[in-house]
């Protein structure tokens, strides 16, 4: 998760390196004031069905909050409030406590339990952003950190018991649905089924 500049807005984006496309919350499409560029009908493949659903994607700048780097991506609207939530990390409290972690500078410094996502960029952004520097790795169970051109990202090492890949995400059915994807798909599958 990184913070960063969307067209002039401040927002949460989680870096997703195995996603194959980007996406964008309704609720900032709405505050950037934007058409699409791009509309297209996409078949959506479940475990027992398929859908035909309306693609709407925006070309977007985001640029990271120093602006010292922007880049263009070309995100898929996701017709829900928030992409989804975080507990939130305390980076704070996370660097003060890991000796590996000291330097490493977070722009979220928030206070609220969970924090909204409205961006996620996905494995081509990712790969746009990495930088050559070596990531601060700690003990196996303990946090790392990753400096993209965006700023500072933080993961799990995924070695302790009970802690996912995705640090601070929650993988949860709930999390799938709020992408989209879940309950609204099926009934949208099950009303344009045939009788």
């Amino acid at each position: 998760m990184v913070v960063v500049v969307v067209d002039g807005i401040r927002c949460r984006a989680l870096l997703d390196a195995g996603a194959g496309s980007s996406y964008v919350s309704a609720n900032l499409v709405e505050r950037l004031n934007k058409r699409p560029t791009h509309v297209e009908h996409k078949q959506i493949e479940m475990m027992l069905c398929f859908t035909i659903q309306k693609v709407l994607s925006y070309k977007v700048k985001a640029a990271s909050v120093d602006g010292k780097f922007e880049m263009t991506a070309k995100v898929n609207k996701v017709d829900t409030g928030v992409l989804l939530t975080v507990s939130n990390p305390r980076y704070e409290e996370r660097i003060d406590k890991y000796p590996h972690l000291k330097r490493v500078v977070m722009e979220d410094n928030d206070r609220k339990s969970e924090l909204p996502i409205n961006l996620v960029l996905g494995a081509g952004e990712y790969s746009r952003i990495k930088t050559e520097t070596k990531p601060r790795l700690g003990k196996p169970s303990e946090p790392i950190a990753e400096l993209t051109t965006l700023g500072w990202a933080m993961v799990s090492s995924g070695k302790k018991p009970g802690l996912s890949n995705v640090y601070l995400t929650r993988s949860s059915a709930a999390g799938y649905e709020q992408l989209g994807s879940g309950e609204r798909v099926w009934r949208i599958h099950r009303a344009a089924r045939p009788k």
